[in-house]
């Protein structure tokens, strides 16, 4: 059997292209040609958007093997031409020009194909390296885990977070313009409510792990979801508060985003008196239903993007 190699080039800032091969999930990404080469390991590549495995052999692209199809059949076809253009001639070779009859092999047609490298796609905006392997990688979109070392980075995650709810936030007008009025409204309340939940769920992962790192020890169940659990374990394994690292005011502004994503994920959204006591929120009443503003989204991301950047630099330090 006579084995055909494909020339792949990598895009115009060497990456080569990926696709998870798991059927449900097809997630297109890049890594870099020399990680590819020098840190990936043929027994186990891991998909970043859903942490599918499978051998370095199964991540072409499918467009890419199609393309690759191609070049292999004009490979063949091109050494079929050569060859019968070779026989003709030598038929021709072997004439004897005195002979009564003369019978030559002529060959017409068999046009050759061109052969190209399968081409990359075009590059990818988001690009990151892997903090425990240093892989390269990029994609559209949302990754969670490094497809070298299957590390899943909580501050990358953490990020990726921010960035969507803020994207989320903007897209009421884009909505109202493509949907009609009852649907826009229902897709935006929901958008936003999500990124709410999302901003603190993400903030409890990243905690998580920077605590863990920081202390070898693992955290109560939730704990970072209460401000002031989160807090009271954070001043005694570094010394510092969160109110110490973005003063009281900021601290009561997150307080009562903590307290609207509490009412959103077990009261429906329904004000109790206890949000009320807890959050120090007047401007609802009991049994009134909280609304989820996308400037409140936008302030909540900020000062827990904030709150984060100021406690890693503590952990770091």
């Amino acid at each position: 059997m006579k084995e055909i190699s494909v020339p792949i080039e990598p895009d115009s800032e060497g990456y080569l292209d990926k696709e998870c091969p798991s059927e449900p999930c097809l997630f297109l990404f890049k890594i870099h040609s020399d990680d590819w080469s020098s840190i990936i390991r043929d027994e186990e590549v891991f998909c970043p958007s859903c942490g599918h495995t499978a051998h370095a052999k199964s991540w072409y692209p499918r467009a890419q093997v199609e393309a690759a199809r191609d070049y292999a059949v004009g490979t063949i076809t091109n050494s079929m031409n050569k060859a019968m253009r070779a026989d003709a001639a030598a038929s021709k070779r072997r004439q004897n020009r005195n002979s009564f009859l003369s019978i030559t092999l002529d060959v017409k047609g068999g046009r050759d194909a061109v052969l190209v490298p399968v081409a990359a796609a075009d590059p990818m905006r988001l690009r990151t390296a892997c903090e425990s392997c240093g892989c390269r990688y990029s994609y559209i979109g949302a990754a969670y885990f490094c497809p070298s070392c299957g590390a899943n980075s909580a501050s990358h995650t953490f990020a990726q977070t921010l960035n969507s709810i803020r994207t989320a936030a903007g897209l009421g007008e884009t909505l109202r313009n493509t949907l009609g009025p009852d649907e826009a409204e229902v897709m935006i309340r929901t958008l936003l409510e999500k990124a709410v939940q999302d901003t603190v769920m993400s903030f409890q992962r990243l905690n998580e792990q920077l605590y863990e790192r920081q202390s070898g020890k693992t955290a109560r169940r939730n704990a970072f979801q209460n401000l002031d659990a989160g807090s009271d374990l954070w001043r005694a394994e570094i010394g510092h508060a969160y109110v110490d690292l973005i003063g009281p005011t900021k601290l009561d502004h997150l307080k009562v985003y903590f307290q609207q994503r509490h009412l959103l994920a077990h009261q429906q959204g329904i004000v109790d008196q206890d949000y009320i006591d807890r959050s120090g929120d007047k401007t609802y009443a009991v049994g009134q239903r909280i609304l989820i503003q996308d400037s409140g989204v936008r302030e909540f991301a900020d000062l827990i993007e904030e709150l984060s950047s100021e406690l890693t630099k503590k952990v770091s330090s």
